[in-house]
């Protein structure tokens, strides 16, 4: 049992609270941020450095050290918000003198028996507007809309001693609010602090491991991703702008026209890292809205699935296509043969069939050529405001660490990065891009009853990528 005393000393300090009622004590670097007294304190953080559970025993700490509080929970990703909710709840829960004070818990709220409450939001004016909070968090507040953290950031104004806390990779332009925000606590504002954590600042981090993926990693991708450094465009295959410019925070098929654009699946198969799914089409609505005269590639569905068997990865997309078959067919779903693909490919061409979703497999042997002309397209689109990209900071981030190089033959030679897990989803992207160029005039040239090809078959890709 847990005298007065302790009690006291837990509700006035992060780390005492983290140490005596969650038994797990901050590492000195989080104590720093726990324990800052600036109302907005941006953290910029590498990989595996524990950004996540600081955000997560702080959110937990101003929820129990008062009646009443309210913290709101934002992040990029809709899901990396109500995971970072649910590790609070995790910790709530498992701990002896804790679980009795939480009253409620779901996907979006932690209500505790003081009153106060935790709540995770998507990102977006609308859920933002028009709430008093006590303390705001914004995780990957880098990758967050620019018009989000414009609404969101007035909630504080109306809470005493309210305090705001913005964590980051680095990433995107240097006028963004969180580098602004970052840059503000260097020179010592009043108001602001700011703090550094490259990936070496963890104790649980490997350092012989780090040292190995830093010979087989670029220098853009590791500065910004274990040093946690802003990188410039400058060897970069997409710049900042046009990947900040092809951001579509509701990235949705028309309904009225969905029907009439296909989909295209690429599908990249992980061995030590991930597999992943990327889905991309066309929208003409967008490009109304936009004034252009082509449709809008929107790319309306990317996720990735660490260490999940080929049998289960298989069934995640064949029931991406099941669940939204109201919503769009998959025309064709195009899958590496490289490696530890070629057998998964045959199953996955298989299990379309026996499922009946439509959609034929056509298997792809990814190589330097594919990628030039499908991140090449993918550029242009960005350039001509003709690429419309979910705001996923792992697809961004992997888009982002792309790099080039002229080869003395003058060509153009794309580097993806070689650690492991960071080039999923953009690789997937590829090879959907790499079909959707191929056949999108032979779709719209065609009767509707004869667009989708035979389900259940393999076919050859087609070689020659000419835009």
């Amino acid at each position: 049992m847990m005298d007065r005393e302790a009690l006291r000393r837990a509700r006035d300090d992060a780390g005492t609270f983290a140490e005596l009622l969650i038994g797990a004590p901050l590492w000195p670097h989080q104590l720093e941020v726990a324990r800052s007294p600036a109302r907005i304190r941006a953290l910029c953080s590498g990989r595996q450095a524990g950004k996540s559970r600081t955000l997560a025993v702080l959110a937990l700490w101003e929820a129990f050290r008062a009646p009443g509080r309210f913290v709101l929970v934002l992040s990029a990703g809709d899901n990396a918000a109500k995971d970072l909710l649910a590790d609070c709840a995790g910790m709530a829960t498992s701990s002896p003198l804790l679980a009795g004070s939480v009253l409620d818990e779901n996907s979006r709220e932690l209500l505790l028996s003081n009153g106060s409450s935790i709540r995770s939001v998507p990102a977006s004016q609308r859920q933002v507007r028009g709430k008093s909070v006590d303390v705001l968090i914004l995780d990957e507040a880098a990758f967050v809309d620019h018009d989000v953290w414009t609404a969101a950031q007035y909630t504080v104004i109306a809470r005493p001693d309210s305090r705001v806390l913005l964590a980051s990779t680095p990433w995107g332009r240097a006028d963004r609010f969180f580098a602004v925000a970052y840059r503000a606590g260097q020179r010592g504002e009043p108001g602001f602090e700011s703090f550094h954590w490259p990936s070496t600042v963890s104790p649980m981090v490997d350092a012989d491991l780090l040292a190995l993926w830093r010979r087989t990693s670029t220098d853009r991708e590791y500065r910004r991703e274990v040093l946690a450094e802003w990188v410039e465009d400058a060897g970069a295959y997409f710049t900042a702008a046009e990947l900040e410019g092809s951001i579509v925070d509701s990235v949705l098929l028309d309904p009225d026209a969905a029907r009439s654009c296909p989909v295209v699946a690429g599908v990249d198969w992980g061995f030590a890292d991930a597999n992943a799914l990327a889905l991309i089409t066309m929208d003409e609505r967008l490009a109304r809205e936009r004034g252009l005269d082509q449709a809008v590639r929107v790319v309306p569905w990317v996720e990735e699935h660490y260490g999940m068997p080929y049998v289960a990865f298989i069934e995640r997309v064949v029931d991406v296509g099941d669940t939204w078959r109201d919503r769009f067919e998959y025309s064709a779903v195009v899958s590496e043969q490289n490696g530890v693909g070629a057998m998964p490919t045959e199953a996955l061409a298989r299990r379309l069939g026996e499922r009946n979703v439509g959609g034929h497999v056509v298997g792809v042997h990814t190589d330097a050529r594919l990628k030039e002309n499908a991140f090449g397209q993918l550029k242009l689109w960005a350039q001509q405001g003709l690429l419309a990209l979910p705001r996923l900071p792992a697809l961004l981030g992997q888009l982002a660490a792309l790099e080039y190089e002229m080869t003395d033959a003058g060509a153009t030679k794309i580097s993806v990065p070689e650690r492991a897990g960071h080039d999923d989803l953009a690789m997937a992207l590829a090879l959907a891009t790499h079909h959707h160029v191929e056949t999108t005039g032979r779709w719209f040239a065609m009767p509707a009853a004869n667009r989708h090809p035979a389900q259940g078959g393999i076919t050859d890709d087609l070689l020659d990528v000419h835009f």
